[in-house]
Formats: structure tokens, C-alpha cells, sequence
């Protein structure tokens, strides 16, 4: 999808030759942002400017189900932010999940943001390589000569995820282990057989409402 629309924090200002030009982006350029949040465009912008990011196939946006679109596929809810490449298109995605944002927290919007950046920097210079551990790599490093953050404060600007209860729970006949499960299916026992055996599949046992 195309947006050839400013970014919505972007207006333009009459043009003044006496007007020093500002060293972030400049009001013209054409971006393609779905963020509706004052703080994280902010963030975005000085990012850019400070990693020398074209924005011509930049897209961003602080919705998970339009970065999904873009992506065609989900993503897991409980990340901070994400970021992909788009071969066919050539376009960059990046994903500020702001409900997974920590924001009592000053600085964790803004290494969100950085790391995202600094990924589409990476990919840019033809480095590919991931995250090792998040908060404990070279990344977390680069963010915080970047932003200024400490690694603490890196580590902790995504809100930890909230595991919900399993609903079902099946257990094995022959070994009587109990597996818990989000979803009904069909599993055999990975103590009683290191590979998938239908001699030993799992039973269910219970669900979250009662016994079965």
C-alpha cells in the first residue's frame, strides 16, 4: 500500500531562506508512517536522521495487525517491536508495539525504537545477523552507545509477557506424564517416544471448565 501523505507530525512551514535547515529529516520528504503517536514519530524521525535511513520505502507503524498485513503473517503479542525486510517490494517494516512498551519507564520507547533502526541500518550495510540474546548482545550494546541507555534499561523497556493459564491438559497412559496445552490436538509422548507414535498417544484429561 502506498501513503503519499506526510508523515501526521509532519506540516509543512513556509519556506525562508533565513530558516537554518534542521538536521533531522526534513517536513518535505514523503514517508510511509501509520503512527498516530507524537512521542514514538519523534523518536522515529531523529533515528532516522542520526543512522542516515532513507525513508522512501520505510514503513512504520505502532498497529501489530497492519505490520502483520504487510508481513502476511502473525506475530508473537508480547514483542516491543519488530522489524522486516520485504524482498519483493524492497520496502523496510517496522513495528513499535507500544502496548508491550514499558513507559513508566523514560527510556524504553526510545531504545525500542533505536533497535528497530538500527536493524534496518544493519540490513542496509548487508549484515544480517540476529539477536543472540536480547538485552545481552552486541545489539544491546550498539543501542546503548546509540540512545545513552544503560543495558538495564534496555533489558527492561518490554513489559514481561503474561502467561496465560493452559486450558487443556492431556496426559500419557503408559508413563502417566501430564502435558498442558493451549489448544486440543494430537501428540504422542516425548518420554515414551522420542518421535511421533501413535502407541503412545496422549489422552486428554481435563479442560479449564471441569473434568471430561
Amino acid at each position: 500500500m502506498r501513503y503519499d501523505a506526510i508523515a501526521p507530525h509532519m506540516w509543512p512551514s513556509p519556506a525562508s531562506s533565513s530558516t537554518p535547515r534542521r538536521l533531522s529529516i526534513t517536513l518535505e520528504i514523503v514517508v510511509g508512517w501509520l503512527v498516530d503517536h507524537k512521542e514514538t514519530c519523534e523518536f522515529l524521525e531523529r533515528y532516522v536522521a542520526l543512522l542516515g535511513l532513507p525513508t522512501d520505502q520505510l514503513r512504520a507503524t505502532t498497529e501489530r495487525r497492519v505490520f502483520e498485513g504487510w508481513l502476511g503473517r502473525r506475530l508473537r503479542s508480547s514483542i516491543g517491536g519488530a522489524y522486516a525486510f520485504a524482498s519483493k517490494s524492497g520496502d523496510h517494516l517496522v513495528l513499535i508495539n507500544l502496548p508491550r512498551i514499558d513507559q513508566s519507564r523514560p527510556r524504553s520507547l526510545e531504545v525500542v525504537v533505536a533497535e528497530e533502526l538500527l536493524h534496518m541500518r544493519d540490513r542496509l550495510d548487508g549484515n544480517l545477523r540476529r539477536h543472540a540474546k536480547h538485552g545481552h548482545d552486541r545489539i544491546a550494546h550498539r543501542v546503548s552507545a546509540l540512545t545513552g541507555a544503560t543495558l538495564d534499561e534496555i533489558r527492561t523497556s518490554v513489559l514481561p509477557p503474561v502467561r496465560r493459564p493452559a486450558r487443556y491438559v492431556y496426559g500419557c497412559p503408559i508413563c502417566g506424564v501430564r502435558v498442558p496445552r493451549h489448544r486440543p490436538g494430537t501428540w504422542s509422548c516425548g518420554r515414551c517416544a522420542p518421535r511421533f507414535d501413535p502407541n503412545f498417544l496422549l489422552r486428554l484429561q481435563s479442560v479449564s471448565e471441569g473434568k471430561v
